[in-house]
């Protein structure tokens, strides 16, 4: 047994889209995203009421696997499923297809209630879990881990000033910020010659407005598989990682 699925339908517009006229990996995530808080609009948990509560929800990890990117003014179907939870940790899927039914990319994420005024995880609370009718379990999923960014030799760095504009209502960076930043630190060559095939994205610490954040990004082209890790640092603290594999463009 699993959660209640969640259907939609989007058409993708051009500023969700890059120079290639396919869809960005932020934008992806964004439109899986809207579905999610379509459904929790619809079962009655609107961010309205998780705030009155005095909680947010935040988003702790992704794993995005891509067959291919949609491309601008395609119309697709999104789906999702909160499919279960345990005391501290939420996990969705999602679906995005084309109209004839093509599984186009999936996620899977991870969530976790925060408390707003004590910045700290909280027990999942029976009234905001209950509508999704998910699976209750004991145990946490262990999923894998970004690799890590080891040797800063032959790593590219971009630094980026938050803005205002970059801060959701849980008064930090809006995750979607973060896939920007990590793209933006590779070479427009291998964006251009390259496709996303799949990403896993760990957020480790909040980033606030006001802070000075590098991204770092490291291209591996040493074996069969063409990957590329990426971090993303404050002054002093590691707040996010992640770990892509690409194929050659077609």
């Amino acid at each position: 047994m699993s959660g209640k699925k969640y259907s939609e339908e989007h058409k993708i517009l051009f500023y969700e889209t890059d120079c290639t006229r396919r869809v960005t990996v932020g934008m992806l995530v964004n439109i899986m995203m809207l579905a999610s808080q379509d459904q929790s609009n619809e079962l009655g948990v609107t961010v309205k009421k998780v705030k009155g509560l005095g909680f947010g929800w935040v988003i702790t990890q992704h794993l995005i696997d891509i067959k291919r990117m949609p491309r601008i003014y395609e119309k697709v179907n999104v789906i999702t499923e909160a499919a279960s939870y345990n005391r501290y940790f939420c996990y969705r899927d999602f679906w995005i297809k084309s109209e004839n039914g093509e599984e186009l990319a999936k996620m899977h994420s991870v969530f976790v209630l925060m408390d707003q005024n004590k910045r700290k995880i909280a027990r999942i609370l029976p009234e905001l879990i209950e509508p999704y009718s998910s699976d209750y379990t004991n145990k946490i999923e262990r999923l894998p881990e970004p690799e890590k960014l080891i040797s800063d030799e032959q790593v590219k760095t971009k630094k980026y000033q938050v803005r205002f504009m970059d801060i959701d209502s849980n008064q930090h960076v809006n995750n979607v910020h973060y896939f920007d930043w990590m793209m933006d630190a590779l070479p427009s060559e291998f964006l251009l010659e390259h496709s996303l095939k799949k990403m896993n994205i760990k957020y480790k610490q909040e980033v606030h407005y006001g802070d000075t954040v590098e991204s770092r990004a490291y291209i591996d082209l040493n074996d069969q598989e063409i990957k590329t890790v990426h971090q993303i640092k404050t002054e002093h603290t590691l707040c996010c990682t992640a770990s892509c594999e690409w194929i050659p463009q077609k």
